[in-house]
């Protein structure tokens, strides 16, 4: 964007869903004020391959990798080449509806912000329906009040336990980890803790990201009057992927579980969850939980 100094990098990593890519570029077009800069990296699409879009959009930098190298190790490359004092991580199934960048670029630019890391919108369909946009860390008494505990404290589970929340207030407030989705990164923040985790392929590299946040006493944020519709799960469309798509959840979930606690937390994790699914199985008589418990169990 001309000579003008880069304020922030927008990085979104492509797989699969280049009709969504060009809505969610043509709203960064339309609503972006700050000098910014777009990179995007294609994890090797077997669909729509968005090679074509190297001349609609010369202006943006292309990556094309030869293979699927997973969801951090992608972000990572962009980040590597970024000019920006913050990287905005955006998903391709998403859209800005209004300036949210700027709104994140102020908020982070305050002083009395220097310690947030992090930032992240409320995340919505195209109807308001709200989406997954934050949640706590992943606990052992989430996977133990999955067996049925949380109905005896379920205003203390939502609020505390949870690992999976939707923007329920209009208040800014600080959680524990920001979807992936819209995740708005402070470059001081993250050459001090660390990019992400390349261990992780898919799932749960930001959450435990923002683990590592907390440890350095960063905070991260969340900023629900700003909001980005997410048509979640734009590049795994099919429902025939479904068992694919817990397989790399799981993996994510036990890497986290391993990297954060420890071993022994690992275990009992994997313990609670596999009786999770086994429950569902044999009391409510889902069929599809015990290839998920399967899942669980062997990972």
């Amino acid at each position: 964007m001309g000579n003008q100094l880069i304020q922030v990098s927008i990085i979104i990593v492509n797989y699969n869903s280049t009709q969504l890519l060009i809505q969610c570029l043509e709203s960064i077009t339309k609503h972006t004020t700050c000098c910014y800069e777009i990179i995007v990296i294609d994890n090797n699409s077997t669909v729509n391959k968005p090679i074509n879009l190297n001349e609609v959009y010369p202006h943006i930098h292309f990556i094309f990798n030869s293979d699927n190298l997973g969801f951090a190790r992608a972000n990572n490359q962009g980040i590597s080449m970024a000019k920006g004092d913050y990287f905005f991580i955006l998903n391709p199934d998403t859209y800005l509806k209004s300036d949210a960048i700027d709104a994140f670029l102020s908020f982070m630019e305050c002083k009395e912000n220097v310690k947030v890391a992090c930032c992240g919108a409320s995340l919505c369909l195209p109807d308001g329906k709200l989406q997954v946009a934050y949640g706590n860390f992943p606990t052992l008494k989430e996977a133990f009040s999955s067996l049925g505990f949380y109905r005896l404290y379920p205003s203390y589970y939502y609020k505390r336990l949870h690992s999976a929340l939707k923007a329920s207030t209009k208040k800014t407030i600080t959680v524990d980890y920001i979807a992936g989705a819209d995740l708005f990164l402070r470059r001081a923040a993250l050459m001090e803790t660390g990019l992400f985790d390349e261990d992780f392929f898919l799932y749960f590299e930001e959450t435990e990201l923002c683990f590592r946040f907390k440890k350095h006493e960063y905070k991260c944020v969340l900023l629900p009057l700003v909001e980005i519709v997410h048509l979640e799960g734009g590049s795994q469309q099919s429902k025939s992927n479904y068992l694919l798509k817990y397989q790399f959840f799981a993996k994510g979930r036990s890497l986290f579980f391993r990297k954060c606690y420890g071993l022994i937390s690992y275990m009992i994790m994997k313990v609670l969850w596999t009786a999770h699914y086994l429950m569902i199985y044999a009391i409510m008589r889902r069929k599809y939980a015990l290839p998920l418990a399967k899942i669980t169990w062997k990972i």
